[in-house]
């Protein structure tokens, strides 16, 4: 008897809340009969889920060089500030034989760590710097364009020489008017904003 009474104790104060999410299961399943939403709940022939962590913006078409030497980028892109990790890590990187590719832009509609937004993008979550840096460079006063320069980081994941994948956040900074790049371990256990912007590949 004690552990239905003490479910009961802590449902009670909630009805009101599981009312309400009755009555929006019901619309979502088209149906007036509460009975039925929770048997088909119940049931396992309605599942409850979380929406999409990311919500698709748009796609950018990106070319890809043969030879990219971030440090050759810098001034062309205008990084004003580099983050201690970039710098050790991505400063003298060389990506070679760079594809094509169409990236995908989507914005993080809920605050979250890299782990939920790598599980979510799957496979085509790693991109390249040189594509990064090509769009920087298109923006490179700021302009208005694919990333964000309202002070929101625009994230890549990118693969070290070491095969250790780094979030890459690059944001605009308006009083200073250049570029800011910082690089994270996806290990660290840092959460990023929603609004925040993220590419990948979408071929």
């Amino acid at each position: 008897m004690d552990k239905p009474e003490l479910l009961i104790m802590n449902v009670l104060p909630a009805l009101g809340q599981l009312n309400a999410m009755l009555k929006n299961i019901m619309a979502q399943m088209s149906t007036d009969d509460p009975n039925e939403a929770i048997r088909c709940i119940n049931a396992g022939e309605w599942v409850v889920k979380m929406a999409n962590l990311l919500k698709r913006v748009t796609t950018m078409s990106v070319s890809g060089p043969k030879k990219f030497v971030v440090s050759e980028h810098l001034k062309e892109a205008n990084v004003g500030w580099m983050g201690d990790n970039f710098n050790r890590v991505f400063l003298n990187f060389v990506e070679e034989n760079v594809p094509d590719a169409t990236l995908a832009v989507s914005r993080l509609e809920r605050n979250s760590p890299d782990a939920s937004i790598l599980t979510e993008l799957g496979d085509k979550a790693k991109t390249k710097l040189a594509h990064l840096f090509q769009l920087m460079e298109k923006q490179s006063k700021g302009e208005e364009g694919v990333l964000l320069v309202n002070g929101y980081a625009n994230i890549v994941y990118v693969e070290d020489d070491n095969g250790t994948v780094w979030a890459v956040g690059a944001y605009w900074n308006p009083d200073h008017g250049y570029w800011l790049v910082s690089a994270l371990s996806v290990e660290v256990p840092y959460v990023w904003d929603a609004g925040d912007q993220v590419l990948s590949r979408d071929s």
